[in-house]
């Protein structure tokens, strides 16, 4: 490792899309606040303005020391004038490292790397270890057909799952020179189990003595299974009609349109659901909870469940992702062939519902202190084998390792 030395720090400028609290986002924020500022020097960059949700977690990475900027593009394939103002970045500051993160900013930053000369490393970062491509527009098919195409330039291509490396070889074509499985962290500090402050939500929320509360921490998004979730919950409730469901994150507020549908759709109006929308308090939120449901139609390192395994909390999930690898002891897994689209068996909703509320009713049946046991089991193999600080030292070797092949000379 070069930090703690006296050799001057890697310089690395990130390039994302934007920074809204997504999965990627939180996870570049988390690691920027761990990696050491004497050995490394980051500045990030969004393709897309800050304001508004989409720049959520700005203050909090300035807050880090990290400059932060944006190249004012507007969504959809990227366009000369933020190419060229990259390409000027570049320039100017010389990194030694350009990370990229998703399918438009991978695009965007190759593009502006070789064209400039800059010298850096380029590093591309893929988060998804699923994709319907008939849930996304023209502009970002075309873009992931064009990074297939061009994804044996970058001197690395890096996946946060070993679902997603496969995803982008076996099945869009990717052939990069070098292919890293660096997944996310989660921080067993911040997400532990707390009784105490799991009661206190509890009687925030008017939860009735003996209820059992199932939930699900994601935006509303048709990707994030809330419709499988609603009719997993609405099966589970026939024989725990005790079982409340949970929902926080983007769109699941009270009266939030398509939540509100999914609900009357689904026969759970009138089921006292808990709808948080999106919230600061996470931690706390996952430790009020009896289970934890993943109803994914696909993921690549599902965020939400390391985190609410590191809390204690016993998970329910279909088998999309890296799930199996994440959940351990900690929780029940749906067979892999009722798991959806995300495991290539192709079940429809109903039989994902039906798998998912299998799993549900499995973790509710078990006793309140079988229940602990097992998400005690869950947080410690969750933290041994994807811990915060593991996590950050192997992107730091990434990028070490990078820097001394880039035509930017460390010793500037």
């Amino acid at each position: 490792m070069r930090y703690g030395t006296c050799m001057p720090p890697v310089r690395i400028l990130h390039l994302i899309t934007d920074l809204g609290a997504g999965g990627a986002e939180t996870w570049l924020c988390r690691l920027l606040s761990r990696l050491p500022r004497e050995g490394f020097d980051c500045r990030v960059v969004s393709m897309l303005p800050l304001d508004g949700p989409q720049g959520a977690l700005a203050g909090a990475i300035r807050d880090l020391g990290v400059p932060v900027q944006s190249l004012g593009m507007r969504r959809g394939l990227p366009g000369p004038g933020g190419l060229l103002r990259l390409m000027e970045l570049l320039r100017h500051w010389r990194p030694h490292v350009l990370q990229t993160w998703m399918y438009h900013a991978d695009l965007l930053g190759l593009l502006a790397a070789r064209a400039c000369g800059c010298g850096a490393a380029v590093s591309w970062g893929l988060r998804a270890g699923y994709m319907d491509f008939s849930r996304y527009g023209l502009a970002t098919r075309l873009t992931v057909r064009a990074c297939a195409r061009l994804s044996h330039l970058p001197q690395a291509v890096t996946a946060n799952s070993c679902a997603g490396a496969r995803l982008h070889v076996e099945a869009l074509g990717y052939r990069p020179r070098r292919l890293t499985v660096l997944e996310n962290g989660v921080d067993g500090e911040v997400f532990r189990p707390d009784a105490e402050a799991g009661a206190r939500l509890r009687a925030e929320w008017n939860v009735p003595p003996g209820a059992l509360l199932a939930g699900l921490v994601a935006r509303v998004d048709a990707m994030k299974g809330h419709d499988v979730f609603c009719m997993a919950m609405r099966r589970v409730r026939e024989r725990f009609p005790q079982a409340l469901p949970v929902f926080c994150g983007q769109g699941t507020e009270p009266g939030a349109p398509e939540l509100d549908a999914l609900l009357a759709r689904h026969g759970l109006a009138g089921a006292g659901a808990v709808r948080l929308g999106q919230r600061r308090d996470v931690p706390q939120v996952l430790a009020a909870l009896d289970v934890l449901a993943l109803p994914s139609l696909g993921e690549g390192f599902p965020n939400a469940l390391a985190e609410g395994l590191a809390c204690g909390v016993p998970v329910a999930a279909l088998d999309v992702g890296d799930a199996r690898r994440m959940v351990g002891p900690g929780g029940l897994l749906a067979d892999a062939a009722e798991s959806g689209p995300g495991s290539g068996s192709g079940a429809g909703p109903e039989r994902r519902a039906a798998a998912l509320a299998e799993c549900l009713e499995g973790v509710l049946a078990l006793t309140p202190e079988q229940r602990s046991g097992m998400g005690t089991l869950g947080r410690f193999h969750v933290l041994n084998e994807f811990g915060l600080d593991a996590a950050v030292a192997r992107w730091a070797a990434h990028f070490e390792s990078l820097a001394a092949e880039s035509g930017s000379p460390l010793a500037e």
